[in-house]
């Protein structure tokens, strides 16, 4: 099995007032943190969904560049991109979770080389879908989602059957969406949290 990535890069970071991508978080823009860990893990190739537009973004110049399937649908529209593109399914991380430890990826990884089933983690709030595995034989039901009224990432796991992998630190998932969540990430991170 060849594991490619995904990093989710298409958002158009409103709340955030400033492209939160290129965001430094402890030196290195989020994105391309997001990329760093992935590529310890990933053997194969690493897309980036960008949303309706093609992007190189800093850091990010060795990985492919891709267009949402279809535009403004949220993360499945990336998803669905890349799972066209991928030998056998692909690692997803969004770039704006920068606690994430590259150690869950790999935990990820592992169980994701056990079987030809979506992987992701759950925990207290629920799934996490946006750092999770989805084989490439996920492609017509994230078709199916975006489809829909409703083209929710947690509901296409659960049509997946996925399994799940429990959280052993929330901080790790502190989405930053706002500078108060980038406080809070920061925080984290400086209190102990992931590296």
């Amino acid at each position: 099995m060849v594991i490619d990535g995904l990093i989710l890069a298409g958002g158009r970071s409103r709340r955030f007032g400033a492209d939160k991508r290129i965001e430094p978080f402890d030196g290195v823009g989020m994105a391309a943190r997001a990329y760093a860990k992935l590529a310890g893990v990933v053997d194969g190739t690493i897309f980036v969904a960008t949303g309706t537009r093609r992007e190189t973004l800093p850091g990010l110049e060795r990985a492919v560049a891709i267009v949402d399937e279809a535009p403004n649908r949220g993360p499945l529209g990336g998803l669905a991109a890349a799972l066209l593109r991928s030998r056998d399914g692909v690692l997803v991380v969004a770039c704006d979770v920068p606690n994430l430890r590259r150690s869950t990826l790999e935990r990820i990884a592992r169980a994701a080389r056990s079987g030809d089933r979506a992987v992701a983690l759950r925990g207290p709030q629920g799934w996490e879908p946006l750092v999770a595995w989805y084989p490439r034989s996920a492609l017509q039901t994230v078709r199916l989602a975006l489809r829909s009224s409703r083209p929710a990432p947690f509901l296409v796991l659960e049509r997946l059957g996925a399994l799940a992998l429990p959280v052993t630190d929330a901080s790790e998932f502190i989405n930053v969406n706002t500078r108060s969540d980038l406080a809070a990430a920061n925080a984290a991170r400086r209190g102990g949290g992931p590296a």
